[in-house]
C-alpha cells in the first residue's frame, strides 16, 4: 500500500519541470497516488491535459497553481488548489507574469553573457514549452554549457539572491495573490515555509487570507515540518502537503509521490475543498 494517497504540489512541462502533463499524472498511478495536484507556475495550461490523463487512469487531478509575491524582498510563494482555470482574473494575472518572465529571463542572459557564462537564449526559450521561463531552465542551460557541474552549483553563483545574474521577479504582495486565488474560487495555502527559513512569515500570509500552509514537503526536515503541524494548528490553517516534483530537472531522481498526505489529512484538504466550492456557487 501506498504511504500517501496525495500529492499535492507538482510541476510539468507547461511551467519548469520535465515531464508532461499527461507524464506526471502516469507517474503518480505508479506511486499509487490517488490525488495530485498539478501546481505549476504562474500557468493553468497544463491542467487540461492532466485532468484528462486522471479520467483515463483513475486519478484525481485537482486543479492547481503556484503564484509568486513577495514580502519586502523575500520572495513567497503560494499555492491555489481548487481553482477555476478558466477565471478571467486568474488568466490576466498568469499572462501579465510570463510576460514578465520572459523579459526577465532575456536580462539574465545578458548578465550571465557579461559574467562570461553565455547561453544559447533561444534555445532556453523553446524549452520553455508553454511560454512559462523561469531560472531552472536557465540553470539547465548553464549546466549543459558546461559553465557549472550541478543543477545547485547554477543557482549558487549565478542566480540566487545576489548572484551576478539575479534578476527581480515583478513585485506583487501576498493579498494580491491570494485574493487572485479565491477570486478563482480556490483554496490559498503558503507553498513550503521552511525551505527558505520563511516560519516567521506564517502569521503574516494568514493575516493576508492565506487558508492553509504546506506543512509536508521534500525540502522540510522533521523538526520543521512538526513546527509546522503545530503552527497550522495554533493559526487556525489547514495542513497540506507534496513533493514539490520537477521531474528530473533537479539532483537526487524525482520526487513525485515521496512526500504527500495519508488518508486522514487529505480528508481534511477535501473537505475544505468543497466548502470552497459551495462558498463559491452561494457568492454567485
Amino acid at each position: 500500500m501506498a504511504r500517501y494517497v496525495a500529492d499535492l504540489h507538482l510541476h510539468s512541462t507547461a511551467s519548469d519541470g520535465t515531464d508532461s502533463p499527461a507524464e506526471v499524472v502516469r507517474r503518480a498511478t505508479g506511486k499509487g497516488l490517488r490525488v495530485i495536484a498539478l501546481t505549476d507556475h504562474d500557468t493553468v495550461a497544463g491542467l487540461a491535459e492532466a485532468r484528462d490523463a486522471g479520467k483515463e487512469l483513475g486519478v484525481e487531478v485537482v486543479a492547481g497553481v503556484e503564484l509568486t509575491c513577495y514580502v519586502g524582498k523575500r520572495e513567497v510563494h503560494v499555492l491555489g488548489y481548487g481553482i477555476h482555470p478558466r477565471d478571467e482574473s486568474l488568466l490576466m494575472h498568469c499572462e501579465r507574469f510570463q510576460a514578465a518572465r520572459r523579459i526577465r529571463a532575456r536580462e539574465i542572459g545578458d548578465r550571465l553573457a557579461s559574467a562570461g557564462a553565455p547561453i544559447d537564449m533561444e534555445q532556453v526559450m523553446a524549452n520553455a514549452d508553454a511560454g512559462v521561463v523561469g531560472r531552472p531552465h536557465i540553470a539547465r542551460a548553464l549546466l549543459e554549457a558546461g559553465h557549472v557541474s550541478s543543477w545547485q552549483e547554477a543557482f549558487d553563483r549565478f542566480l540566487a539572491d545576489g548572484s551576478p545574474a539575479n534578476v527581480p521577479k515583478l513585485l506583487i504582495t501576498p493579498r494580491q495573490c491570494v485574493e487572485v486565488i479565491h477570486d478563482a474560487g480556490g483554496l490559498a495555502v503558503m507553498a513550503h515555509p521552511g525551505l527558505n527559513n520563511q516560519l516567521d512569515l506564517v502569521p503574516l500570509l494568514r493575516d493576508a487570507g492565506c487558508d492553509g500552509i504546506e506543512v509536508w514537503h521534500s525540502a522540510h526536515s522533521e523538526h520543521t515540518t512538526y513546527r509546522l503541524q503545530v503552527m497550522a494548528l495554533d493559526q487556525g490553517m489547514l495542513a497540506t502537503g507534496g513533493s514539490d516534483c520537477h521531474g528530473a530537472m533537479k539532483e537526487g531522481g524525482p520526487l513525485l509521490g515521496e512526500w504527500g498526505l495519508g488518508k486522514a489529512s487529505w480528508e481534511k484538504v477535501e473537505r475544505a475543498l468543497r466548502g470552497r466550492q459551495a462558498g463559491a456557487l452561494q457568492a454567485l
